[in-house]
């Protein structure tokens, strides 16, 4: 990655994904890990921001965070025209875990509104301008504006499962024990050499994530879906993917276009099953 970025001509717009992906596209459905989670704060929009400068800016992104209780950020990037702030996580987040992953992304851009934070985007396939080239629509270059160090003079890293606890409305094990209460009021018991602990709460998104992911491995482990069934399967297939909360309207289409690949890559809309 040093090496392809020291190519890249820093007198151009350039924009990078926040996350890894499985195949050569940015579809959630490709979704490897991701390693943050990240706002993008078009300041320039509010009338407050006017005649700040970047370091004012960042300054402002800052105090916001310790008023509203958010953990400060890793780094504050000035993007040229706005703030992008980025929570480091220490490991990165299977893809499993994006259901609880856009959660944290949704209750960020809920907290940064007053900010600018951009609600359209937080979704893991969203690219953010990279440090060092320019800002064509300013001239400003992007840059780094901000590093919250750790006690290894790095930019401070969190574990996932703290900064859920301090962003969702309602930790996990919050959930557990309001799991367990219902289940005793229930009188409901529990057998000998059962499992207790590290339960998770229920979850609409992460159910319909899950089948999703359980639909794309029954296509792998079956060799693939046969003429005359793929549409009846993209069609649970999409239906998962859109009551996860996993992509937004504007993307669908792509993210269609790659669960259908999945299929069979000649597969499109002149179809005879359709697309």
């Amino acid at each position: 990655m040093p090496t392809i970025l020291g190519m890249v001509d820093q007198t151009r717009d350039t924009w990078l994904t926040q996350a890894e992906f499985m195949r050569p596209n940015r579809r959630v459905v490709n979704l490897a890990r991701v390693g943050l989670l990240f706002a993008d704060l078009d300041t320039y929009r509010q009338p407050w921001a006017t005649g700040r400068t970047p370091e004012q800016l960042a300054a402002t992104v800052l105090y916001h965070c310790a008023q509203e209780g958010i953990p400060t950020p890793s780094l504050l990037v000035y993007s040229g025209r706005g703030i992008q702030a980025k929570w480091l996580l220490d490991g990165t987040l299977p893809r499993q875990a994006l259901p609880r992953w856009n959660a944290c992304q949704r209750y960020l851009v809920d907290r940064l509104a007053g900010l600018g934070a951009d609600p359209q985007a937080k979704d893991a396939s969203r690219v953010l301008r990279l440090v060092s080239t320019v800002n064509t629509k300013s001239g400003d270059v992007c840059r780094v504006v901000h590093v919250e160090h750790g006690q290894d003079g790095q930019p401070v890293r969190y574990g996932f499962e703290y900064l859920a606890e301090m962003l969702l409305p309602v930790a996990r094990w919050d959930i557990e024990q309001q799991r367990r209460d219902r289940a005793e009021r229930r009188q409901l018991k529990l057998l000998p050499g059962g499992k207790a602990d590290n339960l998770r709460g229920f979850s609409g998104r992460q159910l319909a994530w899950d089948r999703l992911e359980d639909l794309r491995k029954l296509g792998e482990l079956r060799g693939g879906v046969r003429e005359g069934e793929r549409m009846q399967h993209l069609f649970w297939r999409l239906n998962f993917l859109l009551l996860s909360g996993a992509t937004h309207s504007g993307q669908m289409y792509h993210e269609a276009a790659a669960l259908a690949g999945e299929l069979d890559p000649a597969w499109s809309y002149r179809s005879k099953e359709g697309f």
